[in-house]
Formats: structure tokens, sequence, C-alpha cells
């Protein structure tokens, strides 16, 4: 056979030319310079990365006939006998096909006879790990002490199957996978002596397709080289690997965002008529949704395939967010695992498509695509210029309305808190209201919540700024308006904080806590399961066997909770879990520290059935006389998880 592979023909000759195993490179040539050559080495590591080769160099290196030296001649008969494998000194066996007891036997009645040509006789054994034991215990003795003449050299791919007795007697070199750059690097070395014409973009595909393996890539540029020889193109090397073009999985990757299931498994019919496998399919698009994780949480760097450097690629990882890419990667997970031990592969691929791009109301995939668009139009909004902005160009007067109307953003009006008498007392400036601004209804509106000041949105007219500042003046003046303090006994009565405190049950707390995942695998459906899943998220802090106090962080959260139409659909929902009746009271975080914090200072002074201040918060406000819509029994999961996530910044739009 005239013609020879590219990695045969490339394969290193001395350590200069071992690319990426620099550490141990450097390692074995300090050695050999210093002549602390050991008698048993192990090489482990992936495919492909150079273990074999190394053992050639080495064995080349000591029976040098310049020896010691750390880099072999390559000009001396003894390094060009072992080169072309006229020197049988230097043995190599593949315990892939000479596991047996006897063939190690026979190894260890030849070790005691001086080697015919060189110094030193080198055995190479590749695939150590399929000895069988017998095989191992054979060597051991042999390979502990063997005659000064005789070098073992172990190399494998699975150093675990490997015994602890066979490790201890060898020095041991763990080989990394090569990095795609240093593979990209040796490949343009090559492609440049045999004048291969390629696009750089190929090179990077073959670098990635080898796994961190050099001999892979070499095999791949020799096989692109035959089906494409006057010029490589990136379909070229994705046509031989069984690959999707980038082209195609943006394609079917866009399918899904536009939850096309349609279009995604006629793209799919497509590739697999092409002769595309489904496996591949699955891991190219689990290899895609990763490669925009890292661009959206990295960026671009030195190490990322130019291939993924476009504007295209950009502008698609721009319109999806990590939990919507975590989300697809479980189900491409799980249908890999499942094309894996399966017979109909593309039975699979199909469902995990139609899972991705499910369009029911309560499908998950709906969820998060409504829940991302959620995202992108609260981002707009913030994005957008303020109101604020446009009226103080036009307001130069009077100054005080100025002020009140130059900052912030969003102006939080104190909601609730406790009358008590002379309460103004503590403020430093009595003749400055709180203010709250009251625009057109925004996207997100709910009675008594804070305002969003409307944004212009772009195709919509600019607001008219051709107005007169005594028109300005009035409207301003009527968007101004005190802040009124309303009582929250008949919500958060402290009394029911009192009574479970005093009466706390600290058995039933950690039984309540240790059943807390109750909640929601007892309210599987509908809306019980919404608001179990809201109740869960909080924190038991305290209970009396029939009241408890849950804690929650965000106080919007409370204000839904305590609402009475929520309260009876609550009701129901503990009952299931627990199996009796209880009620609760939902507080923020902060609030109960402050009474749990009041409580503990009484009972460290002996006090008994403590009193405990009022519940005071600018966060919180009486609800006892609100009701939800009818509509709230079937609002769409994604409603009840932006409320959770978003609090009082969120308005939900009623229809």
């Amino acid at each position: 056979m005239s013609y020879k592979a590219l990695y045969r023909t490339y394969r290193p000759v001395d350590f200069t030319e071992v690319a990426g195993q620099k550490h141990i490179t450097t390692t074995l040539k300090n050695a050999l310079k210093n002549n602390k050559v050991a008698h048993a080495y192990l090489f482990s590591g992936p495919r492909g990365t150079g273990k074999t080769t190394i053992a050639k160099i080495l064995a080349k290196a000591v029976n040098c006939v310049n020896s010691p030296v750390d880099n072999p001649c390559n000009k001396c008969v003894n390094c060009l006998g072992i080169q072309d494998g006229s020197i049988n000194d230097v043995i190599e066996i593949d315990a892939a096909s000479n596991n047996g007891v006897d063939e190690i036997r026979e190894i260890r009645d030849k070790v005691r006879y001086l080697p015919g040509y060189v110094k030193y006789k080198v055995y190479i054994i590749d695939e150590v790990h399929m000895l069988s034991t017998g095989a191992f215990n054979a060597l051991l003795k042999t390979l502990e002490e063997p005659p000064a003449h005789v070098i073992f050299i172990l190399c494998t791919t699975e150093p675990q199957k490997i015994p602890l007795t066979i490790h201890s007697r060898c020095q041991r070199f763990d080989f990394k996978a090569i990095t795609p750059a240093e593979i990209t690097a040796k490949l343009h070395e090559i492609i440049e002596t045999e004048h291969i014409q390629i696009e750089d973009e190929a090179v990077d595909q073959i670098a990635l397709y080898a796994e961190g393996g050099l001999r892979d890539a070499l095999g791949l540029l020799d096989q692109a080289y035959s089906y494409s020889p006057n010029f490589i193109k990136v379909d070229d090397v994705n046509q031989i690997c069984g690959a999707l073009s980038l082209k195609s999985q943006m394609d079917i990757v866009g399918a899904i965002l536009k939850m096309n299931a349609s279009e995604a498994i006629s793209l799919m019919d497509e590739l697999m008529v092409a002769g595309k496998e489904a496996q591949k399919i699955c891991q190219n698009l689990i290899q895609f949704f990763r490669d925009i994780l890292v661009y959206k949480n990295v960026g671009f760097n030195d190490s990322t395939p130019k291939l993924y450097q476009n504007e295209n690629f950009s502008t698609l990882a721009k319109t999806i967010s990590n939990r919507r890419i975590f989300f697809y990667l479980d189900i491409l997970n799980k249908a890999a695992n499942d094309i894996k031990w399966s017979n109909n592969p593309r039975l699979y691929l199909e469902l995990a498509l139609i899972k991705m791009t499910d369009e029911e109301p309560e499908s998950d995939a709906k969820i998060w695509k409504n829940f991302s668009d959620l995202e992108s139009r609260i981002q707009k909004m913030e994005q957008a210029p303020v109101v604020e902005k446009i009226v103080e160009k036009v307001v130069e007067k009077p100054k005080e309305v100025k002020a009140q109307v130059e900052k912030p953003v969003f102006v939080e009006p104190k909601k609730s808190v406790q009358e008590e008498p002379n309460i103004l007392d503590n403020i430093e400036d009595e003749t400055k209201p709180d203010v709250s601004f009251e625009p057109e209804p925004t996207l997100f509106e709910e009675v008594n919540e804070p305002a969003i000041i409307q944004t212009p949105i772009k195709g919509q007219k600019s607001p008219n700024l051709d107005v007169s500042f005594d028109s300005v003046s009035a409207k301003i003046s009527k968007t101004i308006t005190p802040i009124k303090t309303t009582s929250l006994t008949n919500t958060y009565n402290i009394e029911f904080v009192e009574e479970v405190l005093n009466n706390g049950n600290r058995d039933d707390k950690n039984y309540l806590i240790n059943h807390w995942y109750q909640l929601v695998r007892s309210n599987p459906t509908g809306v019980n399961e919404q608001y179990a899943s809201l109740f869960q998220s909080g924190e038991l802090k305290a209970s009396s066997f029939d009241k408890v106090i849950v804690v929650f962080d965000n106080p919007a959260t409370c204000n839904r909770l305590m609402k009475p139409s929520v309260k009876l659909i609550m009701k129901s929902v503990i009952k299931n879990a627990f199996d009796r009746e209880i009620e609760y009271m939902a507080l923020p975080t902060d609030v109960f520290q402050t009474i749990s914090d009041e409580f503990a200072y009484l009972w460290r002074q002996g006090k008994r059935d403590i009193k405990l201040s009022p519940i005071v918060s600018t966060d919180l406000r009486d609800v006892s006389q609100e009701s939800e819509d009818s509509t709230a029994k079937t609002e769409s999961k994604i409603v009840t998880d932006a409320l959770n996530i978003f609090g009082d910044l969120v308005r939900v739009k009623k229809q």
C-alpha cells in the first residue's frame, strides 16, 4: 500500500512534536537528562492523546547512542531501528488480544534475557486494563522488581479497572484531552505542509468533533480531503461526520422557539432522509443549546469556534432565557437516554420536539414561552424613557412641583400604616406630603398597587409637548395626593400572633415542617395546585396546632394570601395536606422578625401571656374586604408565577 494515513505520517518522533501534553514531556525529559528513568510507567488518558507515541519516544531516548539525552536524536542506528521496527528489543503488546495468564507468563520468562541490540528492553503494553485478574497477578512480581535492563510502559484509557497493586508499582502520568485550539494549530501545520485547501470554519469543526483526540482529528481531515479534494467546506465535514450544519441547527431551534411543532418535525424528517441519525440530531441540539448558554454567560473568547461568531447566532441567543434553555436541555437529555436503549429512536426525538413546542395552555413549554415574553416586555418598559423627563422639560415652575416629579421613576406610596396618636410627629417635614403618581393604566393593573409610570411604546406617537404651563400644572396637581394611613387590624390582627406564640407547639411545628411538601403533593391540579405551590414557598415559623404563622420574603405574597377569597381556597388546600383545619397568617420576614424579637425580650423578662405591639408596615395593606375576581380561579400559572417573582411591581390587567 503506497498511501500512508495522515495520523501515521505525522506521528511525533520526539517530545517537541507532541501537542498538548507539556506537563508529561517536561517531566520525562528531565528524568532522561538526569538519568533517573523509572522501571515502570502507567500512561492513562483519553484515546488519541499520545500515550503510545510518547512510550515509543521514551524507548528511543533511553536507547539512543548519545544517551543520556532529553530527546532522541532520530539519526543514530538505534533510534532509526526502533522507529522502523527493525530492532525487536522494543516490544509492543496489545493486551486486548493477549490478555491471558499464559501470555504474561511468557513475558515474565523472557525478561531475564538481555537485549540483543540496545541497552534497555522496553515492553509497551497497550490497553492494559483488558488483562485478566490472573494475568495481572502474574505480572505483579516482575513489575515490582524487574531486571535492570527492562522497562515496562503500560497504556490504558480506563485506569480505574487496573488493580491498585499495579498502580503502586508504576509512575503514573495522566494524559489530558487536547484542547480545540491546540488541535487547530496542529491541523494548520499539516494543512500547510500538504497544501490542502480548506475553510477555517471547517478546521474548527474538525477540532470540535475530535473531542480532544488529535489522532481522530487527523483521521477526519484525511476523510474530508478524500471526500472533497479540491476545497473542503464546513458542510463537507458535517456530511462525513453525520452531524447537522449550523443552518440546520438554527432552523430547528427557531421552529422550537416559535412553538411550531409541524415545522420542527418536518425539518427533522428532512435530516433523517438525508442520512442523519436521531441520536446525532439530539446530541447536536444539546451542544447547540450549550453553546448558547456559554455565549450568554461568558461571551466570545479566543477558544470560541469561529463558526458561532456570527450575527445570526448572537441574535438567536439574545431571544432566549437561561431558564428556557435548561428546560429544553432536560427534555433533550432524557430523549438522548431513551434513544440509546430504543429500537425506534425516531419516536423519542419526535416526542421531545412536540413537548418543547406544546401549545396547550397549561403545558410547560407554553408557560416558559409566556414567562420569557413577560420578562422581555418588562425589560423594554424599564429601558424606555419615562414620562417624568418629558414633563420636566415643559414644567419650569413652580420649583416645589418640579422637585417632586424629578425622581424616582417608581414612587412607592406608604400603604396601611397603623394609626397611632401623633404619628406625624416622627416626620421631619410635615409640609411635604408623600405623593404617588396615577397615570393611565399600563400593561399591568391592580387596584391599590404602586403605579408604574407609563412609557412611550415603539410605534406610538410621543406625548404632545405643545401645551401651556397652566394645563400641565393643573394635571400634575390632580395626580399629587396625600397618602392615607389605614388600620391593619382587620387583616393582620396582632391577637392572632399573640395566641400562636403564647401557645406554641414545637412538636406540631416540626411535624408540619417535615411534611410541608404535602401541600403540593396533596393538591396536584387546578387552582389548588397553584396556591399550594405559592404557600409552600413560605417558611413555617410557629404553630399552635390549629393556627400557624408562615413568613414570605415578598410582602405582596402576604397581601395576596390574606385575601378572604384566597383563604377559602387555602383552607381546602391545607386540609387536603394535613387532614385538619388550620388557620394561618402570612407575614413578611422582616415584620415577623420584629415581632419575635419583642416577644423574646418580654419572655426573658419573665412575662407570660404576652401582649405585643400592633403590626405596622408600609408594605402591608388591609385586604379584609377585597375578593379575587372569579377569573382568578382559572388564571394561568404564568400569571401566578409573575406575581410571585415580581410582587408589587406587577399589575394584572383584567380583560
